[in-house]
């Protein structure tokens, strides 16, 4: 027997609604998820040259003709440009805009990265890296503000989560990049692709 028009209609009615809601959920699925992407890339291309030229120590010490202990504080002089960024910044994050600030870091970390390609002598190598560590600290304190800021409450686990992870495979994944390219392009060819890194960063 055919439904009364009545139960007819209010069963179409449920099925719009549960469609909507399928949609809706969908939607707000992909837009974690792509969140969720933007952030842990972000870690990602922020501190991989932090992590990147320890794993090229041997060829840089060959490169330059020093010591491997010259060579290593050259290489961690990063470490001391990061712990006064990251002092400056706290002292003064309210007057930086969050998200332009995170841009401007990785788009500036770029220029010594790429001039790390072709350095003459090992003070030019460190002061290079104590200026990545500045930019690549302004990035990071910058960005955990932001996500600060901008997540709720629910939202801020996932995203902690996703920059944390963002983080530990910048130090694999840029260990193993840059080890590769070394040896298989050179330490010039190395130091453009880190820098191209960090544009895509800002992008």
């Amino acid at each position: 027997t055919a439904l009364p028009f009545e139960a007819r209609s209010r069963m179409s009615h449920i099925h719009v609604d549960v469609t909507a809601q399928f949609d809706a959920g969908r939607r707000a699925a992909t837009a974690a998820f792509l969140r969720t992407l933007v952030i842990g890339l972000t870690a990602f291309l922020t501190l991989v040259d932090l992590f990147a030229t320890q794993a090229i120590l041997p060829s840089l010490v060959r490169a330059y003709g020093v010591s491997p202990a010259q060579m290593g504080v050259a290489v961690n002089a990063s470490t001391f440009g990061m712990a006064v960024a990251g002092l400056a910044v706290a002292l003064f994050s309210r007057r930086i805009d969050r998200r332009r600030g995170i841009v401007l870091s990785l788009a500036i970390l770029s220029i010594p990265t790429a001039l790390l390609a072709q350095v003459p002598d090992l003070a030019t190598f460190t002061a290079l890296r104590v200026m990545q560590g500045l930019c690549m600290s302004a990035a990071f304190t910058l960005t955990l503000a932001y996500l600060a800021e901008q997540c709720s409450a629910a939202d801020s686990a996932s995203a902690s989560a996703a920059y944390i992870t963002g983080n530990v495979a910048s130090n694999f994944v840029g260990r193993l990049l840059s080890a590769g390219v070394a040896d298989h392009f050179g330490l010039a060819a190395n130091f453009y692709l880190f820098a191209l890194l960090n544009l895509a960063g800002a992008a």
